[in-house]
Parts: structure tokens; C-alpha cells; sequence
């Protein structure tokens, strides 16, 4: 997709804004005259309005635009539009305040509005210091804050988000004016029944999204989980190396609700039908993982991402070396690519820099060494950054220890970036330092 910087920071507000211009002309169209406070008013609930619609679309994660765009980046646009809303429905309710009231002495039009704001107020709060780390990982106040909240109820909570639109659309449904605008209705109808039915049969997908046993699970290093999966019936869904799943577990002793992780298999002779997943334990959900057992049963919704584009996997293998960057358990999608590139029994220049903390985070070196005989070109580095490792080198992945161990290849190599977020940002300065461009470097941000 051409301009897709452009287009994956604006194609969701345009919506929004398309939305909000249809909307307000119908309005305007039937109204002789307007003064300038009731115009902002009607204005600024109008936009957040289709900005609410516009959320919730992206939060039905579409497929067909998160493979262009990817859902880190159409998150974070969600989570900047949700911001922007709640300003607009602030001054909205500041130009029609009419003084404190009980609920009981409201009219149907105040009730409905009020109605909608206290489930705005909910859906803010629940994503911004539970679900998103968009604006409080950047305060250790915050985060600490956000590590004691329990995430499976702050997902239900943010499913108030429906509540507030169906408030907000009946809030204007018995407003008489628009009510009798045809026009003006037929448009508020059709964004809305449109959003909700897209959500709705997104939570049918989920429902009918295919049904898993698990076949393996162990513990490879302390805190670090290995789960194998087959389909109960047929064959796996089709994937891409570095794609991920939103894993839910029926029956077992741990919450459904739907996590992201990458897959560590790719499509090969090994994972034929079989998908591969390493988890590590950092929270209520992954340390329940000690209850589930070999035959329990896992839905998988999916699978998202674009780690690898095809472009890219089809590149000259003599041309365009692959720089892997992995920071702890991000070695997971840069091993689904690795072993992707292995199944083509391809001899592409691969660099692997793996950075871990301690000793007992290192596993996988039977399987590194059966690579680097099958592709001579491939190069394991590794380096701790916690705890001095006799044999390996102690500190961080910067530019100079890229050029030391010889993948430095920024001229024509693709670098795929996986970790948590500290290292996704050192990792920005360290290619942005060495003039890699943006459409060589790929990232698997799984803090979203």
C-alpha cells in the first residue's frame, strides 16, 4: 500500500471526519438558522460520536486493514481518537448543562446523554490504566498502578463502549428535530447498524473460531512456557512466519478472554499441523498456565500480524541479508521466520542477536547448531545485559556491537525488531543511527 505511514495514522480519523460531515449537513440542511454555541455543541457531539463508532470498528480488529497496517499502530490510533472524543464530549456537555438533576427529574434526551457519558467514563478509565500502555507506561507511578489492576475485568468493563453508543444514539433518536430528519437518520442508522453488526459478527467469529487441543506444553527455562497445539478436526489455519493468535482456553483453570502471542513454529515438515507458541510468565493469565494440561482444549482467533511481508520473504536471498532482534522471549516471531527460512533450506545471510538478562533465559542451542549446518550463513550472537555469562559479551545491542559481530548489513538487510518496549525503542535510535530506513525494518510490538 502506497503512503502507508499516511494512511495508517489518518484512514480512521477520515472516517470519522467523512462520517461527522454527512451527519452535520443533513442537520444543517433542515434548520433555518443556528447560533454559534449550539452549532459547536451539536458539532463537537456529532464528531465523537462517529469518533465512538470509529473505535469500536477498529477494536472488532478488521483483518483486511490490520494486515496492511498492523494492530500496534491501529491501536494506538485507537487509543489517540478515544482521548479526543472525551474533549469533545466535555465541551458538548459544558455549552448544554443545565445544573444538577435526579436522574428521575431528567428528560429521556438528558437521561440517555448522561447515560452515555458515565459508560464513556468507564471505557476511558479501563483502557487507559489497564488495557493500552500508550500513555501510562510512561510513568512508573502509573505503571505500577496499572500492574495491580485485574485485566480480565478491565476488559469487561471496556465493553461499556457499546452501551455508550446505544445511549448516545437513542440520546439524538429522541431529540424531535433529528427524529424528524429523515436524511439525518437514515445516515445515523446506517453508521451505527454498520459498526454494531461488524462488532457483532466479530464476537461470532470468535465464537466459531477453530477449536485446538493442546499436544505439548512445558517449561523451557523457569519462566518461560512452550505450548504445542493441533486442530481437533481438519487442518491448521494457513499463517505466515511471525503472524500471531489471540489464545483462548475452554474448560481449563484460567480466564477465557482472548491474549495475543506470536507463534515460535512456521508452516515446515515439523509444524505441519501444529502451531508453536512460548510464553513467558508475567501475570495472572501466563502463570495459569500451570493448570492446563496435554488434551485441553484452545480456540485461536486469527491469525494477525505482518511481520514478514511477502515482498520481503521473497527477496533475493543473495542480495538481502535478514538481521533478527530479539530482546528475551521477542525471540518468538524472529524464530518463526528463522525456521521459515530453514524450511526453504535457504542460504540467506542470517544474524540473529538475541538479548537476554541471565543465564537461565538461554534454551534452543541444540536447534541454533542443526541451523548453522544446514545455512552456513547464519550467525548466532547473543549477549546479557543483568548477569556476566562466561563466553558471551556483557552490556546491550548497539550500533558498535552490530558492526562487531558483522550485521551491520544496513545498505540492503531487512532487521526484525521483537521485545519489550524499552528495547523496541532503543533499537529504533540504534538503526535510525546507522540511516536504516523504515521499510527495512520490521517490528513485532506485543506490549499493544
Amino acid at each position: 500500500m502506497r503512503n502507508k505511514k499516511f494512511w495508517s495514522d489518518w484512514l480512521f480519523p477520515i472516517i470519522s471526519l467523512v462520517s461527522f460531515a454527512t451527519l452535520l449537513g443533513a442537520m444543517l440542511m433542515s434548520m433555518d438558522s443556528i447560533d454559534v454555541s449550539t452549532l459547536i455543541s451539536f458539532s463537537t457531539g456529532l464528531l465523537a460520536y462517529t469518533m465512538m463508532l470509529t473505535v469500536t470498528f477498529i477494536g472488532s480488529r478488521p483483518r483486511f486493514l490490520e494486515k496492511h497496517f498492523g494492530m500496534p499502530e491501529m491501536y494506538e490510533v485507537h487509543a489517540v481518537m478515544s482521548v479526543i472524543l472525551s474533549f469533545l464530549i466535555v465541551i458538548h456537555v459544558i455549552i448544554q448543562w443545565n445544573g444538577f438533576q435526579w436522574v428521575t427529574d431528567m428528560t429521556i434526551v438528558s437521561q440517555t446523554g448522561w447515560g452515555g457519558v458515565v459508560a464513556l467514563i468507564i471505557v476511558m478509565f479501563s483502557g487507559i490504566f489497564s488495557l493500552s500502555g500508550i500513555y501510562v507506561d510512561k510513568s512508573k507511578t502509573f505503571s505500577k498502578f496499572k500492574e495491580k489492576l485485574n485485566r480480565e475485568v478491565n476488559l469487561w468493563l471496556h465493553r461499556f463502549a457499546i452501551v455508550a453508543i446505544v445511549a448516545v444514539y437513542f440520546h439524538m433518536y429522541f431529540l424531535p428535530f433529528l427524529a424528524n430528519n429523515l436524511l439525518f437518520m437514515i445516515l445515523l442508522n446506517t453508521y451505527t447498524v454498520a459498526t454494531l453488526l461488524y462488532y457483532v459478527l466479530w464476537k461470532f467469529k470468535i465464537v466459531a473460531s477453530s477449536r485446538y487441543k493442546v499436544s505439548k506444553i512445558y517449561k523451557a527455562t523457569p519462566s518461560l512456557w512452550v505450548v504445542e497445539v493441533e486442530p481437533v478436526k481438519g487442518k491448521i489455519d494457513n499463517y505466515t512466519a511471525g503472524d500471531y493468535f489471540f489464545i483462548r482456553f475452554k474448560g481449563a483453570d484460567i480466564t477465557r478472554e482472548g491474549h495475543p502471542f506470536s507463534t515460535s513454529s512456521a508452516i515446515t515438515k515439523r509444524y505441519s499441523n501444529s502451531i508453536e507458541f512460548m510464553i513467558k510468565e508475567a501475570g495472572d493469565w501466563t502463570e495459569s498456565l500451570a493448570n492446563i494440561k496435554v488434551g485441553d482444549i484452545a480456540t485461536l482467533e486469527g491469525p494477525y500480524g505482518h511481520f514478514l511481508p511477502e515482498e520481503v520473504e521473497q527477496s533475493p536471498e543473495d542480495k538481502v541479508p535478514f538481521v533478527l532482534l530479539g530482546g528475551g522471549i521477542g525471540l518468538t516471531p524472529n524464530l518463526s521466520v528463522l525456521r521459515h527460512e530453514v524450511e526453504k533450506n535457504s542460504q540467506r545471510e542470517i544474524h540473529c542477536v538475541w538479548g537476554l538478562a541471565f543465564e537461565e533465559d538461554m534454551f534452543m542451542l541444540d536447534e541454533f547448531e542443526e541451523i548453522k549446518k544446514q545455512n552456513p550463513n547464519f550467525h548466532l550472537h547473543i549477549i546479557f545485559s543483568n548477569e556476566e555469562v562466561e563466553g558471551y559479551p556483557f552490556g546491550f545491542i548497539t550500533n558498535e556491537f552490530l558492526e562487531e559481530v558483522g550485521a551491520d548489513k544496513y545498505k540492503d538487510g531487512h532487521f526484525f525488531v521483537c521485545g519489550p518496549g524499552p528495547m523496541l525503542d532503543a533499537s529504533r535510535k540504534v538503526l535510525a543511527n546507522g540511516h536504516v530506513s523504515d521499510e527495512q525494518i520490521h517490528l513485532d510490538d506485543f506490549g499493544f
